[in-house]
């Protein structure tokens, strides 16, 4: 008996580890896959989710450097220790090391001056990388440089291919566009240097504390404080860098290892001691390859695939699992804005849910669960321990607020419908609720929230920037925070979200099928489609195509609202056939067109699967087969644009499945077309998803038939419960379009729609206006206020209060005689108050003038710029607001010289100009201003001039700045308002010219 249960125990362990063999698949993988053309991404070692990401790292040069290396560079800075996986925003780089030969120098200098810093040359052909490992050989020293890394640790291994003394360069200072504001480094002993950096302001500061340990004793360490040495073995200071000297010999290798804290030394070594320690490279190589095969076999594609199509496929899976990343050290304790916490698991950052929330995230509710619960309950900390809201996207705990909406809250609510485990439900729906009405986050791009009015009028309204966009975005988050209502039994809070969801449908000009910005005085602001210079200012990259089709949610009203599945297809077609060329400015987050399809801007990742609502899936399959084909490679420009912290991947994984979640909290996904003859998903609860593709080749992307567990499904759906239970999906594929699969009503997800129009709600009052559009007079302005609900009161007030039924009621239109703030509302029975009307209105000699006057010179128009270069927004009697981003604003990095034409002389006392500043944006405020007046263009004369104190505190803020200029009669005026310059050297963008907003020019 004994000996059967000895044998029966041997044959479970042997099952066990048979089960649990994994394929080595990081070969396939490609980290230099995007770190070409506009990806984004990096080429360095990293482990899943992991803390760690050493790469190698250099300045941010211009955009295509965001993650702090691009595939045309052919120097290299050093090696730092933490980068963004394919970002449009720059960030991190902390703690780079550099092994050299024959300089002794702590000098970074410059590319340009290569020879004179610690930099060396490189060449691509020497680059190595896969999952986990990367390599080069630095040209200028002949050292041959191998990075990997534990989640909390990087481990570097140099070959030296010389005999000499190498000095190993520790840089705390670098920085991807960011500057550090204190550095510190200290010998330890004679085999470890720690030190730290720190990066912020006030009272919120991010820290890095670090510790470098070298596998052979050093000679000697030095010191230095602004690149000069100092005799003492410790430093503290803006600049405090090092190096340690080593006698090697040819062949001989050095290793280090480099633990990273956010928190505290403690921190550092208790990493060190649980991750790394008496760990060799090579030990370390070896655990990271198993930890990436882990995740690289959660899907795995048939052998019989090209390499081609292997590289590309697991490339997407290693950046589908780079972030979200651990900021927590291993005993809890973790930092957010600038707080330190401690928390019962591991806490994740580095959220880019506005792009994740989309492909990414539900991807991982599929095949990576545990993480998943670890990741959402880092998001509900935010609420529940730190107190700090639900950010908007998060770097390493700190909220930079650079996108739009309350996205974390589709990913918490889409594992809560997904039943993820450890997770609090009711805390998660608590922290959505609050997300979904907190008023004091803003995004930093894209003006501010406009909730407030989207609460009261259903939609953002078109006074606000980006107001269609966030109208979509608000209404999908609120779709699931309903979605996770019912499920919990809160039926109200259901019923008032779901409502809330539909709100787009007020957007909806009937005329054209597209969604356009609608102001709170109920009138419908219609652009111009043919230039840029109109969508931009009211769509997040000007996507209108996107956004218009951004109603995943709700695919039944909208199509109602288009009239009918024809028209609606027929509006798809129109869409993706359109090659219309648009004047203006392009935004560089917009590419990879079909039509007016970008698949380069994450809005729009739904649209090739929206034919599937509208019975023709076939066009669906070509148009996903066309993005697959053209748009990825396992080329180091194989993104279309940025990577964006694994969306582009996760949409390429799940459309080379066949199937992607259009609407993920509908619990429901689209079916595309399969691109590999098998794939199997391996999912935590030991079932398997199998997808098989028969008859399948390049020219055969067209679905013919389709079986679900061997039965004939006709469905161009299936759900999330399909996937999770386990089982196959079976495509027959074929060269020409099945047009009859698919087709029926009963085959889509939404059915059969009704003919009867849509909902639209209308919740509150129209806004009130003034009749008379001018903002400027010469001695009096006569306002006349209406509202189009023309049986609502009107209450207004002169003295910058707001007002309310206790304020002046109007009755007739009435005098303003000096400058004051207009505030009106308006209330009509049975519907909310309105948005409070504000105008400004100053005295002016504008109104003076003869018609067509003034007239504006701009004196020097510079590369780049934002605004019009005629100068006519400087004098539209609109002022600016504090986004830069809201279309009032003009811009140049130099200084604005403005020539001002009155037509005949008229008496001036003063000037007034609207300042902006952002440095968070790199916009600084003016130096000084400078006016010149006279009655000859060629012979203008110093008339007033105003010299602004040197700032310590630069707040986001708009400053109107008035010069009493010496009175007299001009005919001609030139206002020059002079640049801060250069950025200062805390600042991120230090020694590169710094932007110079400003808004309406005023003269009285």
């Amino acid at each position: 008996m004994k000996k059967s249960i000895v044998l029966l125990s041997f044959l479970l362990v042997l099952f066990s580890c048979q089960k649990k063999v994994l394929v080595d698949l990081t070969d396939y993988v490609d980290p230099m896959i995007g770190t070409d053309a506009h990806g984004h991404t990096f080429p360095g070692a990293t482990t899943p989710f992991g803390m760690v990401q050493l790469s190698p790292s250099n300045d941010f040069k211009s955009w295509d450097w965001c993650s702090g290396y691009h595939y045309s560079d052919s120097i290299i800075k050093g090696f730092a220790h933490n980068h963004i996986s394919g970002a449009g925003l720059s960030g991190l780089g902390d703690i780079l090391i550099m092994p050299t030969m024959g300089k002794k120098t702590t000098k970074s200098g410059s590319d340009e001056l290569v020879d004179d810093s610690y930099r060396s040359r490189f060449s691509h052909k020497t680059e190595r990388a896969r999952a986990g490992y990367y390599a080069v050989t630095l040209e200028d020293y002949g050292i041959n440089v191998e990075l990997t890394a534990t989640p909390r640790t990087g481990f570097h291994k140099y070959t030296f291919n010389k005999s000499g003394v190498s000095d190993i360069v520790i840089d705390p200072t670098h920085g991807v566009m960011e500057r550090a504001a204190e550095t510190s480094i200290e010998v330890v002993s004679n085999s470890e240097i720690r030190g730290y950096k720190s990066v912020g302001s006030g009272d919120k500061y991010r820290y890095a504390y670090f510790s470098a340990k070298f596998s052979k004793p050093f000679e000697k360490a030095t010191i230095t404080d602004n690149d000069k040495e100092i005799e003492e073995q410790k430093l503290t200071a803006l600049k405090a860098k090092g190096y340690v000297s080593f006698n090697v010999e040819e062949g001989e290798q050095i290793e280090v290892s480099v633990t990273l804290s956010p928190i505290d030394y403690d921190g550092v070594d208790k990493n060190f001691k649980t991750e790394a320690q008496g760990k060799s490279f090579d030990d370390v190589l070896k655990e990271t390859t198993e930890a990436w095969n882990k995740v690289l076999n959660k899907i795995t594609i048939s052998e019989t695939s090209s390499d081609a199509k292997k590289r590309t496929f697991y490339t997407a899976m290693y950046h589908a699992f780079i972030s979200p990343n651990i900021i927590s050290d291993v005993d809890g304790r973790y930092a957010v804005e600038g707080k330190q916490y401690k928390f019962n698991s591991t806490q994740y950052s580095n959220y880019s849910t506005w792009d994740t929330y989309r492909a990414l995230h539900p991807l991982l509710t599929i095949i990576e669960q545990k993480e998943t619960s670890k990741m959402i309950n880092s998001l509900i900390s935010r609420d529940s321990q730190a107190g700090v809201g639900q950010p908007v996207w998060e770097l390493l705990g700190f909220d930079n607020g650079c996108m739009i909406g309350y996205t974390t809250s589709s990913v918490i609510g889409d594992a809560v419908l997904k039943n993820i485990d450890g997770i609090n439900y009711e805390e998660a729906f608590k922290s959505m609720y609050k997300a979904a009405s907190d008023l004091s986050k803003h995004s930093a791009v894209y003006d501010v929230s406009g909730l407030e009015d989207y609460i009261n009028y259903g939609y953002v309204t078109g006074e606000t920037g980006s107001s269609v966009s966030k109208t979509t975005e608000y209404n999908y988050h609120d779709f699931v925070i309903a979605e996770v209502a019912k499920k919990l039994g809160k039926t109200k809070e259901a019923e008032e979200f779901h409502k809330r969801s539909i709100g787009y449908r007020a957007m909806f000009n009937p005329e054209d099928g597209y969604l356009y910005p609608v102001y709170s005085t109920g009138e419908m602001h219609k652009l111009n489609l043919s230039s840029w210079d109109d969508l931009i200012p009211n769509y997040v990259s000007g996507n209108i195509w996107a956004y218009s089709a951004y109603t995943p949610h709700d695919m039944a009203g909208v199509i109602q609202l288009h009239g009918g599945k024809e028209k609606y297809a027929t509006w798809l077609d129109k869409v993706f056939s359109d090659t219309s060329t648009l004047g203006g400015a392009q935004h560089v987050d917009i590419s990879g067109f079909i039509g007016k399809y970008g698949h380069g801007d994450e809005p729009g990742h739904q649209m090739p699967y929206l034919y599937n609502f509208v019975g023709q899936p076939w066009k669906s399959q070509k148009y996903v087969n066309e993005v697959v084909t053209t748009m990825y490679s396992d080329k180091p420009d194989g993104l279309i644009n940025n990577e964006d912290l694994g969306q582009m991947s996760a949409w390429y994984i799940f459309s080379t499945l066949g199937f992607y979640p259009v609407a993920p909290a509908s619990l429901n996904y689209q079916l595309g077309a399969p691109y590999y003859e098998s794939a199997t998903v391996n999912l935590e609860n030991g079932n398997t998803f199998t997808v098989k593709a028969h008859n399948l080749s390049d020219a055969n992307f067209y679905v013919q038939s389709v079986k679900l567990n061997g039965e004939i499904y006709n469905k161009t759906f299936i759900s999330h419960d399909d996937i999770m239970n386990g089982g196959v999906l079976e495509f027959t594929m074929g060269e020409a379009p099945n047009k009859v699969w698919g087709s029926l009503d009963e085959s889509t997800s939404i059915g059969a729609i009704s003919a009867k129009s849509p909902e639209i709600l209308v919740k509150a009052t129209a806004s009130p206006y003034d009749e008379n559009n001018s903002f400027f007079f010469s001695e009096k302005h006569i306002a006349t206020l209406k509202s189009n609900d023309s049986d609502a009161d009107i209450y207004y007030t002169t003295d910058g209060s707001t007002p309310t039924l206790r304020s002046n009621k109007y009755k007739q239109p009435f005098e303003i005689k000096e400058n004051c703030i207009l505030k009106a509302a308006a209330i009509k029975q049975g519907l909310n108050i309105s948005k409070i009307y504000e105008k400004p209105l100053f005295k002016s000699i504008f109104p003076l003038l003869k018609e067509g006057y003034p007239k504006i010179t701009m004196n020097n128009w510079s590369e780049p710029n934002y605004g019009k270069e005629d100068g006519r927004l400087l004098f539209d009697e609109v002022v600016g607001s504090s986004s830069y981003g809201d279309g009032k604003w003009t811009a140049i990095k130099d200084t604005f010289d403005v020539g001002i034409d009155l037509g005949q002389n008229h008496i001036v006392e003063n000037i007034s100009v609207g300042v902006l500043t952002d440095i968070g944006s790199w916009i600084f405020p003016t130096k000084s201003i400078e006016v010149y007046g006279g009655n000859s263009n060629q012979s203008l004369n110093l008339i007033g001039k105003l010299n602004l104190p040197k700032a310590d505190k630069f707040p986001k803020e708009v400053n109107r700045y008035t010069l009493p200029v010496k009175k007299g009669q001009y005919k001609y005026l030139r206002v020059k308002v002079n640049p801060y310059g250069v950025a200062p050297e805390w600042h991120g963008a230090f020694g590169q010219k710094v932007w110079l907003f400003i808004d309406e020019i005023m003269v009285f």
